[in-house]
């Protein structure tokens, strides 16, 4: 058994690194594709949490396993992003995101410990403007992906609590690229490209109070955590009588941090038949407010150091979620999503081109085998965003203004098999 998890994870491990992921699903670049049992309820599930998932959504629920189970799945996530303004249209260019998550979760003693690990690509961004459209000297292409690796433990001091909590070790790594304006008319406009990686440490925690075998309350709250980053700024096409060259590269470095969330949730169980689960999300996206790169040697049109302001502000999310037994095999859910943009109207550019948004979500659960220890679930999801007009000052200095009305819908699908030894 040990060794079949191992090899799990290794061959996650491995796909993580070229995983997609695009943050049109909760608020900033937050993408919670975890599980699709969870997602086909709108995420409802943080006083619940019953399953290997809850590394992700509440370490204390994985006192309520009663064997091992390894759960491996991906989320495809298509999303589509249309604007509209100053006399012109473009689409971006987005594709097919392919998000991967995989658990494994074990009682150590039956209903008093237990323990798991996750491997999740939490949060991301992923996308291509034209090279020569209305945002270039803004963004063109962009991705960002950074993956987290979660061991948790759980205990229950008490027949009615248990709390829970795990490590969570980040990888990011980062590419953007985008046009430098000419400054000689009739030349060729420049490029330049980012790239950048890191690591960074946090925890989270969590706890779940059984008040009746009816109703439940769950507590989640993820730490901020520190991404250190290092990488390159290249700038290539530049005019050599300003310059001294057509290229320049300089090394760079940050540190981004990702927020605290902290996650409420309550649930009702009417028996085996039924359950249905209520949950608020608190995001403290005031955390991404100014990102300040060092370069090394300095740029000759940038200096020493790139500003990128942003003054994201904090965020809530609600969710109402629920799933039905229609037989001892199979599982009927849906739910319901709403998240806050943390995105400002002054600081909007076309990578993260958000909105508040709402989502209506639809899935299923089938097991089969020895005592139902194997189960399929599937999950759909459609996100629709409130419409936003844009306008302000981003590219109005090199003439290409951003402001316009951005136009968004995401569909989701996630699938993922369950293993119960």
């Amino acid at each position: 058994m040990k060794r079949f998890a191992a090899i799990c994870f290794f061959i996650l491990l491995s796909y993580l690194k070229e995983t997609d992921a695009v943050a049109q699903i909760a608020s900033g670049f937050h993408n919670p594709v975890f599980s699709a049992s969870p997602l086909a309820q709108g995420n409802a599930f943080v006083a619940r949490a019953d399953d290997a998932s809850a590394i992700a959504f509440n370490p204390a629920g994985l006192t309520q396993l009663t064997r091992p189970q390894i759960s491996t799945g991906m989320s495809f996530v298509l999303p589509s992003v249309e604007y509209h303004g100053n006399g012109i249209s473009e689409d971006m260019d987005t594709g097919i995101n392919m998000i991967p998550h995989s658990y494994f979760a074990s009682p150590i003693i039956e209903n008093k410990l237990a323990a798991g690990i996750g491997l999740t690509a939490p949060y991301g961004l992923k996308g291509k403007w034209d090279e020569n459209g209305f945002s270039r000297f803004v963004i063109t292409d962009f991705d960002l992906s950074i993956i987290n690796i979660n061991p948790t433990i759980t205990f229950k001091p008490l027949p009615f609590l248990s709390i829970g909590t795990g490590l969570n070790y980040y990888y990011a790594d980062s590419t953007q690229e985008g046009r430098i304006p000419s400054f000689v008319s009739g030349t060729p406009e420049g490029f330049r490209k980012l790239e950048m990686d890191g690591d960074g440490f946090g925890y989270n925690a969590g706890i779940l109070c059984t008040l009746t075998p009816q109703h439940s309350i769950g507590i989640s709250f993820r730490s901020k955590a520190d991404l250190d980053l290092d990488g390159e700024l290249k700038l290539s096409g530049l005019p050599e009588a300003i310059t001294g060259s057509d290229r320049f590269r300089s090394d760079a470095s940050t540190t981004a941090t990702l927020p605290e969330m902290v996650s409420f949730g309550y649930a009702y169980r009417h028996g085996q038949t039924w359950s249905i689960e209520a949950d608020a999300q608190w995001t403290n996206w005031s955390r991404f407010d100014v990102l300040e790169i060092g370069l090394e040697p300095p740029n000759p049109l940038l200096g020493s150091e790139l500003e990128d302001v942003r003054n994201w502000h904090n965020t809530w999310g609600f969710a109402l979620g629920g799933e039905y037994r229609v037989h001892e095999t199979l599982k009927v859910r849906g739910g319901y999503a709403f998240h806050e943009s943390p995105v400002p109207a002054e600081t909007f550019e076309p990578s993260i081109p958000q909105s508040s948004r709402h989502s209506l979500h639809t899935g299923f659960g089938y097991g089969w085998g020895k005592n139902l220890n194997q189960w399929i679930d599937f999950a759909y999801g459609i996100v629709f965003y409130e419409n936003r007009e844009v306008n302000n000052n981003a590219g109005d200095a090199f003439g290409t203004p951003i402001d316009g009305h951005y136009d968004l819908i995401t569909h989701i699908i996630a699938m993922n098999f369950t293993y119960r030894f």
